[in-house]
């Protein structure tokens, strides 16, 4: 694991699957009918222009289910899966790479358990130049919220045979991909309505407002070409990436080339300084400060289910979340909050997604296919 030192509250927002745990799903029984993974690129106007130099084309992933080809009438509901911070699409559909997960033999497996109904799954891409998009909204990154939920939910919609309404839709992610989960299900209630959010960063802001000596690397940067290529591999390295993703997505400045975003902290006369209007501006991207804005949306939710590994390292994550579902529960909003047993950060993830997350998505989405949808 990383050296402890790294300053936790910034890690375990956006760590993403480090270790590929051991193969959790196998093959469907011989003679069993299998699903498969297709790739395909689709346009994403929501992101043109972006300062980044993004393409307005970007690559999704989906599973679908065994009986897709030989059933031509069926629809199915449909689970959106976004990635973690220096993921890809490709996360939750490889093996054999460092942040593998093949979501297909976990799949089969359970569909042809009986355990779980046929469903389409959707990996978009979230990653941008800054390695991370956090799929917000940015007038320099890109506006990834409008692309998830627009763009790539149009794309499937009308390509795909399923059932397009939010109540045959859910999404879910895992740590910057859980931040995304709640944030898009809180703000597009009519859009999926259900969501699952694994070991979620973001939900509160634990952390974020303590100075990291980081920061003033981050204030030297004078080109992109000097952000670190080695992300997960040294913590300063780490985390001087993940605060640019972080600013470029929630401090956008476009007239403050060559990064294109205001810092938290800065540097005045040798003392790292809080910048309070960007304070602000981060603030307002936290889901537990606009819980009562968005409540209604919440209360429409056919389900919300929130989780973290009991032995989870970073603090943050441990105490936002649970922040969150007590103000949940203050206010009267359904959902299920667990602490699994044995899971820190990332080490049973693919046991999470056969044994809470798919089962889950299959029990609270509507499966059925109506005259006229």
């Amino acid at each position: 694991m990383f050296d402890q030192r790294l300053p936790k509250f910034i890690l375990a927002l956006f760590l993403v699957i480090l270790f590929a745990a051991p193969s959790f799903g196998q093959p469907a029984e011989q003679g069993a009918a299998a699903g498969k993974i297709i790739e395909v690129k689709i346009a994403a106007p929501s992101l043109k222009g972006n300062l980044l130099g993004d393409p307005a084309e970007q690559n999704v992933s989906l599973y679908l289910p065994p009986s897709y080809e030989t059933s031509p009438a069926k629809r199915y509901p449909v689970v959106y899966l976004l990635h973690g911070y220096a993921g890809t699409n490709k996360t939750w559909t490889t093996s054999g790479i460092e942040y593998g997960y093949n979501i297909q033999p976990i799949m089969d497996v359970l569909i042809a358990s009986g355990k779980i109904r046929e469903m389409i799954i959707v990996a978009p891409n979230g990653r941008n130049a800054y390695k991370g998009s956090l799929y917000v909204n940015s007038a320099v990154t890109g506006n990834w919220e409008d692309y998830i939920f627009r763009d790539v939910v149009t794309h499937i919609d009308a390509n795909y045979r399923t059932l397009a309404r939010p109540q045959s839709r859910g999404i879910a992610g895992h740590s910057m991909g859980g931040y995304g989960a709640v944030y898009l299900g809180m703000r597009h209630a009519d859009v999926f309505g259900a969501v699952y959010a694994l070991s979620p960063g973001l939900l509160g802001f634990g952390g974020l407002d303590v100075a990291d000596p980081v920061w003033k690397r981050v204030g030297t940067l004078t080109s992109r070409q000097q952000l670190p290529r080695a992300t997960l591999k040294s913590p300063a390295d780490f985390s001087t990436n993940v605060y640019v993703a972080m600013s470029g997505a929630f401090s956008p400045n476009v007239g403050r080339p060559p990064l294109y975003a205001d810092f938290l902290f800065e540097e005045r006369d040798g003392k790292l300084v809080r910048n309070e209007a960007v304070y602000a501006k981060w603030k307002a991207k936290i889901p537990l400060n606009f819980l009562d804005e968005y409540k209604p949306n919440l209360l429409s939710l056919r389900g919300l289910f929130l989780d973290y590994g009991q032995n989870e390292g970073f603090a943050n994550i441990r105490t936002d979340t649970s922040l969150f579902s007590r103000a949940l529960a203050e206010r009267s909003i359904p959902h299920v909050f667990e602490i699994y047993a044995g899971g820190d950060h990332s080490n049973k993830v693919k046991e999470r997604l056969e044994t809470r997350v798919f089962q889950f998505f299959s029990d609270r989405l509507d499966p059925y296919h109506y005259s006229g949808n």
